[in-house]
């Protein structure tokens, strides 16, 4: 077998360094390296303990190396990306809280829930039942004690380097948004890279609010913030908040 003859110097070669941007990903940095002959795997080695992804091509002749990395652990400054998302979740509530339910009698309420309990027909009811009353009694004297409604969610992702260590997603969890409160975070340029655009913002105007509840807010919860790994070296940090008439004996209003 011919000897292989290498040209130039067996030491890392740095190539030019590549910066891109990316609006979900924020900024990566390319780091490329060439060498003569297999001499780059101390190189790789480095990146593989600093948790920096690495492709290497060894050769006999040449070898080559790029490394992606993105914020402080490719030697730049953090930066961070948000993505905003409006979703409906589907839930069931138990068919009492209808509106038109909560406008019933609370002992006719009362005198409904003794039937269903003792499986009476709703003839067997005295005082006789009539109207939305009549109506809740035999649907749920058929098992019917709960109906789907659709739920507003508010979701916000921010993408950050894996050496990110501030999060104030989890501020004021549990704490209930009225609209226009939850419209002033999302918006604080202060607070985030890209805040919530205006498209959303008329969404959240535009969303109805049902007839004032005793004891409850219609308003938006906040969630416990949730991270997961992502692609680049990346994670992702998402924090939900979830519409409806929140109980002021379980939640608290925010100030």
């Amino acid at each position: 077998m011919p000897k292989v003859i290498i040209n130039g110097t067996t030491d890392p070669v740095r190539q030019p360094v590549e910066t891109s941007y990316d609006p979900v990903r924020g900024v990566t940095r390319i780091d490329s390296w060439e060498s003569a002959g297999d001499n780059l795997r101390l190189l790789a080695a480095a990146y593989q303990a600093m948790r920096i992804a690495y492709t290497l091509k060894p050769n006999g002749v040449k070898s080559t190396l790029v490394a992606t990395a993105s914020g402080p652990e490719a030697g730049s400054n953090e930066v961070t990306t948000d993505t905003w998302q409006i979703l409906a979740n589907e839930v069931q509530k138990d068919l009492r809280t209808l509106p038109k339910c909560l406008a019933i009698d609370p002992t006719v309420i009362a005198l409904i829930n003794k039937g269903i309990l003792a499986g009476q027909a709703a003839s067997e009811i005295t005082p006789a039942l009539t109207g939305d009353a009549l109506t809740l009694y035999n649907r749920l004297s058929q098992g019917e004690d709960h109906y789907s409604t659709s739920e507003y969610v508010l979701r916000h992702t921010t993408n950050v380097s894996n050496t990110y260590n501030v999060n104030v997603s989890d501020l004021n969890v549990n704490m209930i948004y009225a609209t226009n409160q939850l419209i002033d975070e999302a918006t604080d340029r202060g607070a985030w890279a890209f805040p919530m655009p205006g498209r959303l913002v008329y969404k959240l105007l535009a969303i109805p609010a049902p007839d004032p509840v005793d004891g409850h807010l219609w308003g938006w919860r906040k969630l416990a913030s949730s991270e997961v790994t992502a692609a680049g070296n990346r994670i992702e940090i998402s924090t939900e908040y979830w519409l409806g008439m929140k109980d002021l004996f379980v939640y608290t209003a925010l100030r």
